[in-house]
């Protein structure tokens, strides 16, 4: 049996002076970047204590960690471009646009909040800002993700879709089925699994007997990426090849970031 590939490791130790010069090329960059990250992680932190508190109810997935890829995303986008979120969604609206105000609110299940309290944590939505919806069902989002893809397809209105998972979800059904359809039919679409290796607390090597979660495009067809999120910089221009390649040419990415997450798999 073939030996389960090993991902980048993570989270990194240390970075040389060329990893600097690469990943944080201008400084006026990398403290709006900064600034935008570090807004995400107070609004996670500020609703953890409300959590604590009981004055937030129901399930809370928190984004801590990895803020990166939301602000990246914000800016790899083009306006109209959709993005399909999990359940751990907090993060990817604020970075879109929606305002903190309203998606606290929703939190607490306040009437003005972003869908009227009554989505909750775990199914933000913002279609103006481009964020067309947090799913709480693992993976059961992949074919309505396609969906999007192929009305782009069909009504040629030029836009991509993004569709976000974790690494837990690489095994559900609907997600091979999601796949194998924007495959076939060439839609502009791109997958990213969000990897910390953990699922909710299960070591990927426990679930999948190839870590190597982009080792499964070539079977769709796809083309794929596969990286350690060390900077918004460069996850933004990955991101942004493989949207102009689902633009241009219609061909799906695969893409697995290997990231991590601070806290655990939800507050209780």
């Amino acid at each position: 049996m073939t030996k389960p590939a090993k991902g980048p490791d993570f989270p990194p130790t240390e970075l040389s002076s060329d990893d600097l010069k690469r990943h944080f090329p201008d400084k006026e960059e990398v403290l709006k970047h900064y600034r935008e990250m570090l807004r995400i992680r107070r609004f996670e932190e500020t609703a953890a204590r409300a959590y604590t508190r009981g004055k937030i109810s129901g399930f809370l997935h928190l984004y801590i960690g990895q803020e990166a890829i939301a602000v990246a995303t914000a800016e790899a986008i083009s306006p109209g471009d959709r993005v399909v979120s999990t359940y751990r969604t907090h993060g990817m609206a604020l970075a879109l646009g929606s305002p903190p105000g309203p998606c606290m609110a929703e939190l607490y299940g306040k009437k003005d909040g972003l869908v009227g309290g009554i989505g909750g944590s775990m199914h933000f939505f913002d279609r103006d800002r481009g964020m067309w919806g947090g799913y709480a069902i693992v993976g059961n989002h992949i074919p309505v993700a396609a969906g999007h893809a192929f009305a782009s397809k069909y009504t040629g209105d030029g836009k991509v879709t993004l569709c976000f998972m974790g690494d837990g979800a690489v095994g559900i059904g609907p997600v091979h089925e999601g796949m194998t359809l924007s495959g076939l039919w060439d839609l502009p679409i791109v997958f990213i699994v969000e990897n910390n290796r953990f699922s909710m607390g299960t070591p990927l090597h426990r679930t999948v007997p190839v870590e190597d979660i982009t080792a499964r495009a070539e079977g769709y067809g796809f083309a794929s990426d596969r990286f350690r999120v060390t900077s918004v910089t460069e996850t933004r221009d990955r991101l942004k090849e493989a949207i102009e390649r689902a633009r241009a040419r219609r061909q799906p990415t695969l893409i697995e970031m290997i990231t991590y997450r601070f806290r655990g798999h939800s507050m209780s």
